[in-house]
């Protein structure tokens, strides 16, 4: 067929099979091996716990330290530990309040909290309250038989020492046994708390619909800018098409969060930031994807679309949306603060689910260091092409020879 053959005499339709090759292998590549190995890598997340109990006579602080296949830290107040949690430098906090010990000794029930942060990766959260339920649940056994002992040893002695007739002993010692038996085997209520919460599960799907959405539209738009580049660039020179094509990139930018915060609106999404700080983070994020896709762009031409695609791939897996970035192979964990996707997952955190302002504000900073820097990068890419433009500059009222 004529047409066909004229389909793969265009580098166009190359471009796209490639594309299509290169989304597999690439995507293979990057999930299969970042993600492998996860669950052995749990101790790389870190526990908080908080032991206002002062008795000592059950050290449960020191005893969760040498038994959590997790980093264990810990902390002398619950503020401390919350801000740290809010920060998310630990993914909960374990918090034994003062009167723990001596609840235990009266009828009363004791409690034990686990506080976990909501503003974190879905599977970390999961993992999270069941360590909180595990936890509790070996902490009742153990609780439980310390509890039977000791009424087992006291109402030995107390028999030992009282001179009573077999009959009347073997009938005290029975109801003990009784008693014994009637203790709760769950002395220890744990109560899990959840900080940083939103009231609908679609809230979790923000951050990472918002980094799939915003750096592959950031893709496709330097792709197709670069098509209409390379149409008109004989017409101007490489510096007016660069600058004008970074006019752009601010302009869509600057534009863009007017439609991503409507659509939260539309969908009930609630936020904990003021508007201009919600504008301003999506702007600066989306312009630091644009100036970071159109490098590989200026680089390498058609071909720097195999690098966006990589780099798509490697965001969506270091960001810490889908899985905390602490469990990531070592590389991927390394690789993680050179990407802007990182300090966007970040603060979409903090958007949706609140917590600590300040991160926002210091991602921000740093998204404006990655788009200063590939900017750069870009002129200097710029730099070394050669000018394709024709324009000719003559002196004023000279002709052309014929």
């Amino acid at each position: 067929m004529k047409e066909l053959k004229a389909f793969f005499k265009v580098r166009a339709t190359y471009m796209g099979i490639m594309a299509a090759i290169m989304f597999q292998l690439i995507f293979f590549s990057v999930w299969l091996t970042a993600y492998k190995g996860v669950q052995d890598r749990t101790d790389h997340l870190s526990i908080g716990v908080v032991n206002e109990d002062q008795t000592n006579e059950m050290d449960i602080a020191k005893e969760l330290g040498q038994t959590l296949p997790f980093q264990v830290k810990q902390y002398s107040t619950f503020k401390k530990a919350s801000r740290e949690m809010d920060e998310r430098k630990i993914e909960m906090i374990i918090h034994i309040p003062a009167n723990f010990t001596s609840s235990l000794k009266s009828e009363e029930r004791p409690s034990i909290y686990y506080w976990i942060n909501q503003a974190n990766a879905t599977s970390s959260k999961t993992m999270m309250e069941q360590i909180a339920k595990q936890v509790n649940h070996e902490l009742n056994e153990k609780v439980f038989l310390l509890q039977k002992a000791a009424g087992t040893a006291m109402s030995e002695q107390k028999l030992q020492e009282m001179p009573l007739e077999q009959p009347v002993a073997q009938a005290i010692e029975e109801a003990v046994q009784s008693a014994i038996a009637s203790i709760d085997p769950e002395p220890v209520e744990g109560v899990i708390k959840r900080t940083n919460t939103a009231e609908e599960f679609s809230a979790n799907l923000v951050p990472l619909m918002v980094i799939i959405s915003s750096f592959a539209g950031a893709m496709v738009m330097i792709m197709q800018i670069h098509e209409a580049a390379t149409t008109i660039r004989s017409a101007y020179t490489k510096w007016r098409l660069f600058f004008a094509r970074q006019l752009i990139n601010v302009g869509v930018a600057f534009l863009l969060p007017f439609l991503t915060i409507s659509l939260m609106k539309l969908f009930a999404v609630t936020s904990q930031e003021p508007f201009g700080m919600i504008y301003l983070f999506q702007a600066i994020m989306f312009l630091s994807f644009l100036t970071f896709a159109q490098v590989f762009v200026f680089l390498f031409g058609n071909l720097g679309m195999v690098f966006n695609i990589l780099a798509l791939s490697l965001q969506l897996v270091t960001s810490g949306v889908l899985v905390s970035r602490e469990l990531l192979a070592k590389g991927y964990h390394a690789l993680a603060p050179f990407l802007p996707a990182t300090y966007g997952a970040d603060g979409y955190y903090a958007i949706v689910f609140g917590g600590n302002s300040s991160i926002l504000k210091d991602n921000i900073w740093y998204l404006l260091l990655i788009t200063g820097i590939t900017f750069l990068l870009a002129i200097g890419a710029v730099a070394v092409w050669r000018d394709s433009s024709k324009e000719k500059v003559r002196p004023q009222g000279t002709s052309v020879a014929k």
